[in-house]
């Protein structure tokens, strides 16, 4: 009888968790219906979308059983995290990251995740990494240390210290570890992002994300009038047809093609790239909330410029830096749209390739899906590039490595010319060896900081050139060359 009763609570104590669950994982955000509705008159393009990699940017982990097990297929099975993970979690570090102690240094607590704790999976194909809710209490830990500016952690057991807690870092955090789909290997470097979910990538990772609502229950939760900081402020926590189409509210009410965005029926260059390097780029900061936030919180597709709430990564300009080669090549993830506005200047405003949005070449509802090519339509990329080049597309493709023939860099060697490998490069220009390149020094920009010393280096701050208008405007001094002080 005893055992029957617990059998009992034990099933209600779990529906009661997953119905809260559902409670707080996403808000209706003014605006937006979500996916479902869409799916009503455009059920084939939903289908697509379903199974496409952009429902896989972050997903509910098993600690929401309901929702980790939602028949959905991956190429290695059923479940959202990689069979190999889930095999050797007790030997990883799954341990979450509380706060930054300095600029060197965070705080790790010392209390393991089990595997049925993780409750956000974020990333699917390349690497993913994992979150769980943290109230802000204070909690036992260990210091983790970089001496690579964050690209590299170490993870110091043999000393536990107090964590006094801090109530603005509450909400779903980040574990130590960082993995990729191959059998046993993980990012050898770890992770190093002390902020949440929700300060830092939610607004790229999901779809209508209200930054006003979450800041608002953020400031009442530190204040002591809010229980918890787990709801999401999201219509839907997958990439999903409003990210791109704008909130289809009204859409879903009446029908119209004035009531709707179709980035494909957009005409201006600007506002057609924008539709997708919103997410897919690399910001220094979101200007409009700071605070850590590094996405594009505050930005309303066929509303906003990027610049509104964004600034781009800089550029070193013959220098070189992470993000950057010396010539202005991306060297990191999501920088295709800086590649490609670099078009501009090195081809001309009205060029093919300066005029070119993603979706142009990508797909967008059936990403990941395309046997041939994952990010292309139907095609490979040669036959893609074939439908303007011709014959020459084969040897054309071979920029989209920018890495190929020049030098590798890293920490510390950040002065050359090499990009990103494989497929990521975007700056469709080739120097006279057949390489990816990006400016020639006569078209490196630079912007005198205000109130700067023009006779001074370091007053002067490298920009890309779409954004001479804007300084100018600003009131700030503008170069065009390869040296301000020449």
């Amino acid at each position: 009888m005893k055992k029957g009763l617990l059998s009992i609570v034990l099933a209600l104590f779990w529906l009661t968790s997953v119905s809260m669950a559902k409670d707080f994982m996403t808000h209706p955000t003014e605006g937006f219906v979500g996916p479902d509705t869409c799916k009503l008159c455009h059920t084939d393009i939903h289908k697509q979308w379903s199974s496409s990699w952009h429902t896989k940017k972050t997903e509910w982990g098993p600690a929401y059983p309901e929702q980790y097990l939602k028949g959905r297929d991956y190429p290695w099975g059923s479940e959202k995290i990689y069979p190999w993970v889930k095999r050797d979690w007790d030997t990883l570090d799954t341990y979450m990251i509380l706060d930054r102690k300095d600029a060197t240094t965070n705080y790790v607590a010392i209390d393991k995740i089990k595997f049925e704790e993780v409750e956000l999976v974020v990333g699917s194909q390349r690497k993913q990494r994992y979150a769980v809710y943290y109230d802000g209490s204070p909690r036992k830990a260990w210091l983790a240390t970089t001496e690579t500016g964050g690209i590299s952690w170490k993870l110091d057991k043999s000393t536990v210290v107090d964590y006094p807690g801090n109530k603005e870092r509450a909400g779903y955090k980040f574990l130590f570890i960082e993995v990729n789909p191959t059998d046993g290997k993980m990012n050898k470097n770890n992770y190093g992002e002390f902020y949440s979910w929700q300060e830092r990538c939610i607004a790229c990772h999901s779809t209508g994300f209200d930054a006003d609502a979450w800041y608002k229950a953020k400031d009442e939760f530190v204040a002591g009038k809010r229980d918890h900081l787990r709801d999401t402020f999201v219509s839907s926590i997958e990439v999903s047809c409003e990210a791109c189409h704008g909130g289809g509210a009204a859409h879903a009410k009446m029908p119209s093609k004035t009531n709707i965005i179709n980035p494909a029926k957009l005409t201006d260059p600007t506002e057609r790239q924008v539709v997708c390097s919103r997410c897919h780029t690399r910001t220094a900061m979101n200007t409009k909330y700071g605070k850590g936030s590094n996405d594009n919180r505050g930005f309303i597709v066929g509303q906003s410029k990027y610049e509104d709430v964004m600034q781009y990564t800089r550029p070193n300009w013959g220098k070189g830096n992470r993000q950057v080669s010396i010539d202005g090549k991306g060297r990191r993830d999501h920088q295709q749209d800086m590649d490609i506005k670099l078009g501009y200047t090195i081809k001309g405003e009205n060029s093919v390739h300066a005029k070119m949005a993603c979706f142009d070449c990508h797909t967008s509802h059936n990403v990941g899906n395309n046997p041939k090519s994952p990010w292309l339509f139907d095609k490979t990329a040669v036959e893609t590039c074939a439908k303007c080049h011709g014959d020459k597309a084969e040897s054309l493709v071979k920029v989209l490595s920018g890495a190929d023939g020049w030098p590798k860099y890293g920490y510390g060697n950040w002065n050359n010319e090499g990009g990103r490998s494989k497929n990521k490069q975007h700056i469709f220009n080739v120097d006279s060896e057949g390489r990816s390149f990006g400016l020639t020094p006569e078209q490196y920009h630079w912007a005198l900081k205000k109130d700067g010393d023009a006779k001074k280096a370091e007053d002067w701050q490298s920009i890309w050139p779409w954004e001479k208008e804007q300084m100018e405007k600003a009131g700030r001094k503008v170069f065009v060359g390869a040296d301000p002080l020449k």
